[in-house]
């Protein structure tokens, strides 16, 4: 029987001592919309896909070049606390899978970040606002380890809360497990893509990045022009939220 998830990868990379960054869409699609920029801004290589038959039959469009919609991108670059990583890892999504899949997707990543001996594992989530005021960044780490670097970049750990979806299930999988899995919420706007919060994140990412600038300001620049063509949208195209084929180019930098 064909397995429910499988990880293919192009060709095979050494990721033993790499950082894997989680980026599949939530609120106000900040982690989308995250990875993106990071892999934008860090000239990252697709090395691999994750597939599945419960998954969206559809092809992404990026700079003229059609993928799957989930994909692993990868790069050779000092990171980590320390600089402890040599490789920076994104797994990006512009969709959400079925409840159903969810689960089993969240342990085969696990699985196989076990199996590549990344270091560690960074989900980006966004949290529920209304209306933010103030951006801010908080965390969640399954190990006192993932807990010490949230006190050394000074990123305020959540304390209670509910955390859904596959970042749901990295985090208490990871807990169980006793694997270093690391949670960056950012507070955003709960209608619509929030490049603010996204940038926010990517701001608290790089701290960990050392010897590497993550430009952040094209996110700032564009957020008001995005944030104004996507209520256009979603006001067009109400009661159907937009799909990534409505979203404008500039929305990933």
């Amino acid at each position: 029987m064909e397995e429910i998830i499988q990880i293919v990868e192009y060709k095979d990379v050494d990721l033993s001592n790499a950082m894997l960054i989680e980026a599949f869409p939530t609120v106000g699609l900040v982690s989308s919309i995250a990875g993106h920029f990071i892999i934008d801004q860090l000239k990252l290589k697709e090395i691999g896909t994750i597939s599945s038959r419960f998954f969206m039959p559809a092809a992404v469009i990026h700079n003229g070049f059609p993928s799957p919609p989930v994909r692993i991108c990868a790069g050779k670059r000092v990171c980590g606390p320390d600089d402890s990583c040599d490789q920076i890892v994104v797994i990006i999504s512009e969709f959400m899978p079925s409840v159903d899949v969810i689960k089993p997707l969240g342990e085969a990543i696990l699985a196989w970040a076990k199996k590549k001996k990344c270091r560690f594992i960074v989900t980006l989530e966004g949290a529920n606002v209304l209306e933010p005021k103030k951006l801010q960044t908080h965390g969640v780490a399954t190990t006192q380890k993932m807990k010490d670097l949230l006190k050394t970049y000074n990123i305020e750990e959540t304390q209670e809360g509910m955390i859904t979806g596959i970042t749901g299930v990295l985090l208490y999988e990871g807990a169980r497990l006793k694997r270093d899995v690391l949670c960056l919420l950012a507070d955003a706007h709960t209608s619509y893509p929030d490049s603010r919060a996204a940038a926010s994140l990517v701001e608290t990412l790089d701290k960990m990045l050392p010897g590497i600038k993550i430009d952040t300001e094209p996110l700032y620049k564009e957020a008001d022009v995005i944030e104004q063509k996507i209520r256009a949208f979603i006001k067009q195209a109400q009661p159907t939220a937009p799909t990534t084929s409505q979203l404008p180019s500039q929305m990933y930098g």
